[in-house]
């Protein structure tokens, strides 16, 4: 038999290591001198202790190793549950790399006029994130022939007056067929809300988005749409669903009663969150 320090040596752990999952019950000494607390280990130990390394290597936890070199568990059950873990974490991994090579590649080199220097500027941030339920008073119009601003001020005091208007931004959706050139713009709500001539009422389904946000004129929305799209396609993700927008930060006329916390008088305050629902 061999003391801690030279078992440790032969194994090519440390003898903390081995103290620890002694402590644990993990992997016990074959005999302890309680005369001075010394611990002995056998080299016939050496395979059970290469079974915990390599399980431990593979990120099986501490807790349920002990089942496993015990016997009380399925081991293939095990590591077949690892197996998919560490599938799941590979898949994760592949897509933060490809967004981030989207990334590297929507980022452009603009010359800084004022110091005379190179400056690098991330033209977007695009994240995948989820998006709740939310209920909702609806209006479909063509902008072609249709103000926006008109539209909403017309859907956003039908909420005021009912009282139920949410405190959560309005937005538009695009319509589903891209030869169809509607929208259906939208007021959060607290509850519902009766129809009325061209006002809806339903609940924007929940979903997974890949998200964009953009600040200043809505004029920029159309090279922010363009960008956003590209990112979806190289992600490898499919669209889910018609765009949505979502008017973070918007102006307003004071008699709606919009919550301030959205409200910019500045063309470049505006804030605009772009959501492409994907699968």
């Amino acid at each position: 038999m061999f003391r801690i320090g030279e078992f440790a040596s032969l194994a090519g752990v440390s003898a903390k290591l081995l103290r620890a999952w002694d402590e644990l019950g993990l992997f016990r000494p074959v005999w302890v001198d309680r005369s001075n607390g010394y611990r002995y280990y056998s080299p016939a130990q050496l395979p059970a202790l290469r079974r915990i390394l390599a399980l431990r290597d593979v990120g099986v936890p501490l807790a349920d190793i002990g089942g496993l070199i015990a016997g009380g568990a399925d081991l293939q059950g095990a590591l077949a549950r690892r197996r998919a873990e560490l599938e799941r974490e590979r898949q994760e991994i592949e897509r933060r790399l490809t967004a981030l090579d989207i990334s590297l590649a929507m980022t452009t080199t603009a010359r800084d006029r004022v110091g005379g220097g190179d400056r690098e500027t991330s033209t977007w941030d695009i994240v995948v994130r989820p998006v709740a339920a939310e209920p909702v008073a609806t209006l479909t119009v063509d902008p072609e022939v249709t103000d926006l601003g008109a539209a909403f001020y017309g859907l956003e005091a039908y909420v005021r007056d009912l009282g139920r208007r949410g405190p959560r931004p309005p937005g538009a959706i695009d319509a589903t067929d891209p030869g169809d050139h509607r929208v259906e713009l939208f007021v959060g709500v607290t509850g519902l809300v009766a129809p009325r001539g061209a006002i809806g009422y339903r609940r924007l389904p929940a979903c997974r988005a890949a998200s964009l946000i953009h600040r200043g004129s809505y004029a920029g929305l159309v090279e922010a749409r363009a960008a956003l799209e590209r990112w979806v396609r190289a992600a490898g993700l499919a669209p889910a669903g018609p765009l949505r927008v979502l008017y973070l930060q918007f102006g307003a006329e004071p008699e709606l009663r919009v919550p301030s916390a959205y409200l910019v008088d500045r063309e470049a305050d505006l804030v605009t969150e772009l959501q492409q629902p994907v699968a």
